[in-house]
């Protein structure tokens, strides 16, 4: 009998932790990044964290694209309720944006459970939002920001203005190359976007339609990313090597 208690309260015990397990990830589980009337709202269950903070390509990943230092300061993620939900609302105009949590200063960077949707940088798997041109609230377009293809021939919102964009025609020599595409800020640096036009012999030219700002880039040459030959301007990535930067104006 004593050995039949035992078993019972074992049991019991077991299925009590399977109820804490079970609520616990109800808890954990959020609305994926969705519209809010201020922007798009991001959330985050971390109730040990002393600091979260949001990064990703809308904002050069927290500081740290080019090779830049991580800064907690930038978008960094309040916990209004104190319950370990921590939360931001950004304003990011349409396009597609890889992101991720950043904890406590840079000890972890985390994708978003409550998104199954991903995306690939450098290797990297992150999480995808992708802000469809139909979002109701005031967005403002900053230097690098990716823009969705129905929006790139129209122009942008930027303090209820339109701003034109500029026809920019790129050219790049590179004899024996078979096919050349261009990827930068301006297109997610998505490498088979935009491919160049072979003119003569080894010299490819595209023409694109940019608004005014100053957009890192570089060409795929054949599966291989190079820089521009022709253009000495140029800031480092974070794998080593350079982009080429274009400023329209």
């Amino acid at each position: 009998m004593r050995t039949a208690g035992l078993m019972l309260l074992a049991a019991a015990a077991l299925a009590l932790s399977s109820c804490a397990a079970v609520l616990g990830a109800i808890e954990d589980r959020l609305p994926p990044p969705h519209e809010v009337e201020e922007g798009i709202l991001f959330q985050y269950h971390a109730p040990s964290a002393r600091q979260v903070t949001l990064a990703g390509s809308f904002n050069n990943w927290g500081g740290t694209q080019g090779g830049g230092r991580y800064d907690p300061d930038i978008d960094r993620m309040g916990d209004p309720n104190n319950d370990g939900v921590w939360t931001i609302v950004v304003p990011l105009p349409p396009g597609r944006y890889q992101y991720k949590f950043v904890i406590d200063g840079g000890v972890r960077w985390e994708k978003d459970p409550n998104n199954q949707d991903t995306g690939t940088e450098g290797g990297i798997e992150n999480s995808l939002i992708v802000v469809p041109p139909t979002v109701d609230y005031d967005y403002e377009v900053v230097t690098g920001t990716v823009v969705s293809g129905e929006e790139r021939s129209t122009g942008e919102q930027e303090g209820g203005e339109s701003r034109a964009r500029e026809e920019v025609e790129l050219e790049a020599r590179f004899a024996g190359a078979e096919e050349v595409y261009v990827a930068g800020d301006f297109n997610n640096w998505e490498p088979e976007a935009d491919r160049l036009e072979e003119v003569e012999d080894g010299v490819f030219r595209i023409t694109l339609d940019l608004l005014p700002g100053t957009y890192e880039y570089k060409f795929v040459v054949d599966g291989a990313w190079k820089e521009d030959p022709d253009n000495p301007n140029s800031v480092p990535d974070p794998y080593g090597g350079n982009n080429s930067v274009l400023t329209v104006e």
